[in-house]
């Protein structure tokens, strides 16, 4: 057993990633159009020469060239010694987004991963750029809204925007990428969540996992350091956290147990989902809202703002303290929140920006999936 312990170890492929690297710090970053806010982060299926892709619907506005690798001399020692190489299998991750994707190719790196290679798809696929064939696969959608949503209020608010200056790379040779392509991605994973960084990986194709020795990149803490300050949850205010649910027994007209048990667990997903801080309170009726929640109370969560009050149409949700047996308990959330290409069919939709999930249940087990 000893013996064939020592072949096995023997024959794992030894692979070793290089620092990460700014993308925009190794390549001439191509992107030219002008930005469309109006964006909602939908995506459609075309079908051309007999083959099927999926692009944004509109998109962006924005066509992204080709990313030309910079001259030799110009570049990283760790990358000049790999220019003349070719099979490579490579990591790209965010210091702003918790995003991960791992990808592999055959050709050499100033046109098989860079030029016309396949990071020109990857910026596309970030950036919501139509154009190139690219195929918007289902992995990459999601991240595509967020960063999108995150360009716009950039923008909105008078900064200048450098595209997917965000982005790192890093790459390592070896002869058979696609043979252990999962086992790096699972490696990258892993360092993440043992930073309690919840990662979105972009990769959702099928992935070979042969057993490698794996060195990772030596400044992946760096730039976890980074990521973890962006994604760093604030001190929250909640006002009655302290009684939980109770703290608003007196205020609340339920149809039935059902309702209240639901009522608890919405307060509980609303104090621990945002990122930011938040005031909670009681707000006496709104107008315009879903069918049959008009005039009722609600607990509202907002962010706050510098004034130690909520902010204006920085709304988070709010939830119903009264409840009827034709319209039970819900939540109700700003339309600014919804997951571009939510089925329409899930939610029912206020006549100002705002919308409830039909199925509340299924709501609080995905959130994910109605809303950022």
């Amino acid at each position: 057993c000893w013996h064939y312990l020592n072949v096995t170890l023997g024959s794992m492929s030894m692979v070793s990633f290089c620092d990460f690297f700014k993308l925009n710090e190794l390549a001439q970053i191509n992107v030219q159009g002008v930005f469309n806010h109006s964006w909602r982060g939908d995506f459609h299926r075309l079908v051309k020469n007999g083959k099927t892709r999926c692009e944004p619907i509109i998109g962006s506005g924005l066509e992204v060239g080709t990313p030309a690798l910079n001259d030799s001399i110009s570049l990283p020692v760790e990358i000049a010694r790999l220019v003349n190489q070719k099979y490579f299998i490579y990591c790209v991750i965010s210091d702003v987004f918790p995003i991960l994707y791992v990808g592999i190719s055959d050709g050499d790196m100033r046109s098989g991963v860079f030029g016309e290679g396949r990071l020109r798809h990857h910026i596309r696929k970030l950036l919501a750029s139509i154009g190139g064939s690219t195929n918007h696969t289902e992995g990459w959608r999601n991240h595509a809204g967020v960063r999108h949503e995150a360009y716009k209020s950039k923008l909105a608010s008078g900064e200048k925007v450098e595209w997917v200056d965000d982005i790192y790379i890093s790459l390592a040779q070896v002869d058979s990428p696609k043979q252990i392509e999962g086992t790096v991605l699972d490696l990258f994973k892993d360092k993440f969540h043992q930073q309690n960084i919840k990662v979105e990986v972009l990769n959702t194709a099928e992935v070979k996992r042969e057993p490698a020795q794996i060195q990772v990149p030596e400044n992946l803490a760096k730039i976890f350091l980074r990521l973890g300050d962006c994604c760093k949850p604030h001190k929250k205010v909640n006002i009655g956290r302290k009684l939980g649910g109770s703290y608003y027994e007196n205020q609340t007209s339920f149809a039935s147990d059902s309702d209240g048990q639901l009522f608890k667990l919405l307060l509980d997903w609303a104090r621990s989902h945002s990122d930011v801080e938040m005031v909670e309170g009681v707000v006496g009726q709104y107008t315009n809202q879903p069918q049959g929640y008009n005039s009722k109370p609600v607990v509202r969560f907002a962010e706050l703002g510098k004034t130690g009050s909520a902010m204006p149409n920085r709304w988070f949700c709010r939830i119903p303290l009264k409840t009827s047996l034709a319209h039970g308990m819900t939540v109700i959330l700003p339309n600014r929140l919804i997951r571009p290409a939510l089925p329409q069919d899930l939610i029912e939709t206020g006549k100002d920006a705002n919308f409830r999930p039909l199925d509340i249940k299924d709501f609080l087990a995905h959130p994910n999936l109605y809303i950022f």
